[in-house]
């Protein structure tokens, strides 16, 4: 018995020798260190990847974007880019600037993961900026593209989410 203590004994000295003479902390911290700075690269990344959904100010490009990701699969068909278009030039009036605004739209859409995340970051400028007449017909907007494909559970719910989240009562 007396053995084993004195080895328990001299395997905690060299331990306790290690951590303190021989860097153990410096070892630790390194490794916290390396954690943090992973951490905050990882963040970094996420806010450069959203920047331009995040930059987003007028609420008819919110709006051309929400509607672009509905569609099921992620990319909108013939027939969703049609009736896109038409809301654009009825309801926005972008009759001259339909081209850039649409193309504008596809590629700041691009760089969402998708709908629930594009709404989860424009949902405050839509709340601030829209009247609630008009964050009502942005849904319906919204619902009408999702149809031409047949809505799913799946965009059935994100977009009960969306209304949530723009301050519309949900319709469930």
């Amino acid at each position: 018995m007396p053995v084993v203590a004195v080895i328990l004994l001299t395997l905690a000295f060299w331990g306790i020798y290690w951590f303190v003479r021989m860097g153990g902390i410096d070892h630790f911290r390194a490794k916290a260190a390396q954690r943090k700075d992973e951490a905050r690269k990882a963040n970094a990344r996420d806010l450069e990847r959203t920047a331009p959904l995040r930059a987003i100010d007028d609420p008819r490009d919110a709006a051309t974007i929400l509607m672009l990701l509905i569609p099921r699969g992620g990319d909108p068909t013939q027939q969703q880019i049609a009736a896109i278009e038409d809301n654009l030039r009825t309801v926005f009036g972008f009759d001259q600037e339909l081209t850039e605004r649409l193309t504008q739209a596809r590629f700041i859409a691009a760089h969402a993961d998708g709908f629930e995340q594009a709404g989860k970051l424009l949902s405050d400028l839509l709340k601030k900026r829209l009247t609630t007449e008009e964050r009502q017909h942005l849904i319906t907007m919204v619902e009408q593209v999702a149809q031409l494909d047949g809505p799913s559970q799946a965009q059935t719910a994100a977009i009960a989410a969306l209304s949530q989240r723009i301050g519309l009562a949900s319709a469930a």
